[in-house]
Order: structure tokens, then sequence, then C-alpha cells
């Protein structure tokens, strides 16, 4: 369960693991898969967050991808494709996860 802050709902991710880790997961159908949740909610984008404007990212909406909720799932979790960001985007996404996380 969700507690405070936390997403608390299905909701769009970028796929941040590796191609190989993912690979696996897919292919033995368990494992996890770690994303960055995708919001909506854009009245504040603050620096551990990347805009991602609609359509360019697949969205139907202007959204956020927010590296302060980066978590891993169960490749099962995983309910349908949307989208690919771009070499920009992953790049600005990789900045955030690692101010984010201190690397």
């Amino acid at each position: 369960p969700a507690r405070g802050g936390e997403a608390n709902k299905t909701r769009p991710a970028v796929i941040v693991s590796n191609d190989r880790a993912n690979a696996t997961a897919s292919r033995l159908g368990r494992g996890v898969i770690t994303v960055v949740p995708v919001t909506s909610n854009i009245g504040t984008i603050y620096p551990f967050q990347v805009f991602l404007p609609a359509p360019d990212s697949g969205l139907t909406v202007d959204s956020k991808a927010q590296a302060e909720q980066v978590r891993s799932i169960a490749a099962q979790r995983l309910i349908r494709h949307m989208g690919q960001l771009s070499p920009q985007q992953l790049s600005e996404l990789d900045d955030t996860l690692r101010l984010h996380l201190a690397l």
C-alpha cells in the first residue's frame, strides 16, 4: 500500500533499468524492472523531475517523470508500451536520477 506522497495508482512510467535485465525479466515472466513514474500534474516541475511534452513522448497530455519516485516493480505489472523518450529526454532523466540519488 502507498503511504505519504508515494504514487498509488496505475500510471505511465519510464523504464530505466538496463535492457539486459528487462529482457531477462520479460523472458522469464518474473523479476523486477526499475521505473520512474509519470504524472500529468505539472503545476511545478522540480529539479529532480523531467517535463515530457505530449505527444512527443507518446502520452496524450503534457506530463513529468518523477525521479524522486523511482522504484522496482514486478515485470508482470507492465500493461502496454505507450511511447519512447528522445535521447535528450533520456539524458535529462539520467541527470535527474543522479541528482536525486546523489550519484
